[in-house]
């Protein structure tokens, strides 16, 4: 093998290992970007989660609320200037949850 061809040889394999390069350059980014979208979608998800789990407590809360008006009849209702009502609810804060600023 002539000087000629091995230098030819070694071009060919720079060229390629420098298209590696890019290619590696470009999945890097790529992968950074899906970090990026993963931890938004990851964030995303615990607020999802969040809510949901405050459904239950809602729906409890409502249903007890509701449980009044099973004692009235149907004549309690034919009063429409003051029909029977769910008790009132009110929310309030237990814990500090929040931090001072």
């Amino acid at each position: 093998m002539s000087l000629q061809q091995r230098i030819e040889e070694k071009k060919r394999e720079l060229e390629h290992l420098s298209q590696i390069k890019e290619l590696s350059l470009n999945l890097c980014n790529q992968l950074e970007n899906l970090e990026a979208k993963l931890e938004t979608l990851a964030d995303g998800s615990e607020a999802v989660a969040l809510v949901m789990s405050n459904w239950n407590h809602i729906i409890k809360s409502v249903s007890l609320a509701s449980m009044s008006l099973t004692s009235y009849t149907e004549q309690s209702y034919e009063n429409k200037e003051d029909p029977p009502l769910p008790e009132t609810l009110v929310r309030l804060r237990i814990h500090d949850d929040v931090e001072e600023q």
